[in-house]
């Protein structure tokens, strides 16, 4: 058996037997840049091929190199020693281009790798204030936009990697590229500066987006509150000085009013006082006694007065004699009395 092997080494090398002597290596590159894959052969080989995803996009001939049909598919040569080493130099890569990469020695066996594609979108910390009381809890976003395929996101506070208990991340796949959001939540006691860091095994270095944290002490207010309240305070300042005039007038008016009014009541008093028949006169209302002497006129105007002596009678006409008014013991007589006839009986 010993020599039967030997046999056949003699015979391949006599035929000019060769075999690949390291297959290419997988790779990730960045959307638009080039992709290298190598494939190491040994002497003597006759003809090879590059295929990907099943399709020969490059054909090397070892008389006469590479016959290019493609021109975003080149490679580039190399020689040393017993081996020879051909390049597969991919050009403007694209989304489609990933897949299997495959090196093909005719008739003596094959290696493949695998190309993957991907983006890098943006990034960044979507929080608009950064101004926090200390030791209050707060949640810091950080968004990747049109990336592929997803990113990993971590944290790092002031150079030191978040624990990942205190954040979470959640993505969505859109149509190619994935939207990937992360919440870090903390609750710091002093300045921090935040880092959120998003890699793809094709970047040679993460992407971060940076935030430094402000934390301030609990009496102090950020400038934005005090902003607001200084804006509240003197728009409820306006608002109560207006309500202060509209009350002040209302107040002038209605006092002005009643003033007119008293006015208006004292004189009438005064006036009714002044006239003779005034109800509500200040002056002491007088009472008087009854005139026993006194008869009301008959229809000719005349009075009959009797005598009680039994000596005749005598009709005389007499006017009405008004009431004597006694105040305070003192006897008064109107104004122009009208004359009054007496009547004697003998």
């Amino acid at each position: 058996m010993h020599s039967t092997g030997c046999l056949l080494v003699l015979l391949h090398s006599f035929l000019g037997y060769s075999h690949i002597l390291q297959g290419p290596q997988s790779a990730a590159v960045l959307l638009h840049s080039d992709a290298l894959f190598n494939c190491t052969l040994s002497k003597p080989w006759v003809i090879m091929t590059w295929l990907l995803k099943g399709r020969t996009v490059l054909t090397v001939l070892s008389a006469t190199g590479p016959v290019v049909t493609d021109p975003r598919f080149t490679s580039r040569n190399n020689t040393e020693g017993n081996a020879f080493t051909t390049e597969l130099i991919i050009s403007n890569v694209s989304l489609q281009d990933s897949g299997v990469v495959m090196c093909d020695l005719q008739n003596n066996g094959t290696k493949e790798a695998n190309l993957s594609v991907q983006v890098n979108g943006s990034l960044q910390i979507t929080n608009h204030s950064l101004t926090v009381l200390q030791d209050h809890s707060t949640a810091i976003v950080c968004q990747a936009s049109n990336w592929y395929p997803e990113p990993k996101i971590t944290w790092m506070l002031n150079k030191t990697w978040a624990d990942p208990q205190n954040y979470t991340t959640d993505s969505t796949l859109s149509i190619d590229f994935y939207d990937t959001t992360s919440t870090l939540r903390l609750a710091p006691s002093s300045d921090v500066t935040i880092v959120c860091v998003a890699s793809i095994p094709a970047l040679p270095e993460p992407q971060t987006a940076t935030v430094n944290l402000r934390v301030t002490a609990e009496h102090t207010k950020p400038s934005n509150d005090k902003t607001v309240l200084i804006a509240v305070t003197v728009t409820v300042s306006a608002v109560a000085l207006i309500v202060l005039i509209i009350v002040g007038i209302v107040f002038c008016c209605k006092k002005r009013t009643s003033a007119k009014s008293s006015y208006q009541e004292e004189m009438r008093k005064v006036s009714q006082s002044r006239s003779p028949n005034g109800q509500n006169s200040k002056t002491p209302q007088i009472q008087g006694k009854n005139n026993l002497g006194f008869s009301a006129e008959n229809i000719s105007g005349n009075l009959e007065i009797h005598g009680s002596h039994g000596m005749g009678s005598t009709t005389a006409a007499l006017e009405q004699v008004p009431d004597v008014i006694h105040t305070n013991n003192e006897r008064h007589y109107p104004v122009n009395p009208k004359k009054i006839k007496q009547a004697t009986v003998v």
